[in-house]
């Protein structure tokens, strides 16, 4: 049991380092913007910001300054437009067509937690030239500060998001925007299921090789285990099967969860999530040694299920990249538990020969037959 165990945990081990290693990447090619829009099976991918603006009644507009936070206080939204006119709360409108439409937590009684604001001009309306932005803390009412904002800008069907916090009467660093100038921004969110299918791909991908090499070369301080599976040829070429059939493993989930969509988010998740801990299950029983098909695959299957809860309650209270670390941590806690199972087979097979059967000359055919 203790073996079973080591095992079990140099799979959690090796899987909460690759989610990590993954969610600073993700981070780092801004994933998450690329991926808004499109449903996707461990990412959430809800534009909580167009959200909160249809919700409020907020009209869309090229350029448009939209602020969120998510609590009470009053923070404000200011846009200086090339003509010099201010728009704030005590002015709303400029004669250049600017509008302050939306302002929210002004009133502390009907105060929000998921306030929104918003700054838009008429599409093919707006003055040309710089336009300046920036946020003030107006007023605690009553929830902690500092206090965290997400400040996007939409212009020229490009976007771009800031993030900052202020404390009550501090105002942000001001940004200019020039229209002409944004080639490096990001396009705006459409649908692009292609790249749902590439980074649930890429993901199962790095566990699959990572697991497989993880799960391999401890083996090496256990005699009974063929020599000839630490060779670099056969170490090279089984970590490379557990990365593409980690990548099918993400594939499939991931179509299946976008197939199923109509069902539900929860019922596509579970079976997208099933397909993913299965099939990686089966991939890296392929790829390991001494780690059996159909326990490694039900493994997988279970830590699906259970990663469908885990995901959810960390999106709810956490972050989506919290979830993919519970959901990768499952995985390879489950697959890495079922190993050892061929070894402690030889042992019974040894002990109850007598000791008449060396453990280092049992083949796998013979294995087979004892363990039955």
């Amino acid at each position: 049991m203790g073996v079973r165990l080591l095992f079990g945990a140099i799979g959690l081990g090796v899987a909460l380092l690759t989610a990590w290693g993954l969610n600073a990447l993700f981070e780092t090619l801004n994933t998450p913007t690329l991926l808004a829009g499109n449903r996707v099976l461990l990412f959430e991918t809800n534009d909580v910001i167009a959200e909160r603006l249809e919700q409020a009644g907020a009209q869309f507009g090229d350029p448009q300054f939209s602020l969120a936070w998510n609590n009470r206080n009053d923070l404000d939204l200011h846009v200086i437009d090339p003509a010099g006119n201010h728009i704030w709360y005590r002015q709303r409108t400029s004669p250049t067509g600017g509008e302050l439409d939306v302002d929210a937590n002004a009133d502390a009684v009907r105060a929000t937690n998921q306030p929104v604001e918003n700054i838009y001009w008429p599409p093919d309306n707006a003055p040309e030239g710089t336009y300046t932005v920036y946020v003030h803390h107006y007023a605690n009412h009553g929830d902690r500060d500092p206090t965290p904002y997400t400040l996007r800008i939409t212009v020229n069907g490009r976007v771009r998001e800031f993030q900052g916090s202020l404390k009550h009467g501090e105002e942000s660093q001001r940004i200019t925007v020039d229209p002409r100038d944004i080639g490096d921004w990001y396009p705006l969110p459409a649908e692009r299921s292609y790249w749902a299918l590439l980074v649930m791909s890429s993901w199962g991908a790095a566990l699959g090789l990572l697991l497989a090499l993880g799960l391999r070369l401890p083996q090496a301080f256990f005699k009974q285990v063929d020599r000839a599976e630490f060779r670099v040829g056969r170490i090279v070429l089984n970590a490379l099967a557990g990365m593409v059939l980690g990548a099918i493993a993400g594939f499939l989930g991931q179509l299946l969860f976008g197939w199923l969509s109509g069902l539900g988010e929860d019922v596509a998740r579970l079976i997208g999530l099933l397909t993913l801990g299965g099939f990686l299950g089966y991939g890296l029983a392929h790829s390991t040694p001494n780690l059996p098909v159909n326990p490694a695959r039900w493994a997988g299957i279970v830590a699906g299920a259970l990663g469908l809860w885990l995901y959810g309650w960390a999106v709810q209270n956490y972050s989506d990249a919290t979830g993919r670390w519970l959901v990768a941590a499952l995985l390879g806690l489950a697959i890495g538990l079922m190993i050892t199972i061929p070894l402690w087979r030889m042992r019974y097979a040894v002990i109850h020969s007598g000791s008449s059967i060396r453990a280092d000359r049992l083949g796998k055919a013979y294995r087979l037959r004892a363990g039955r």
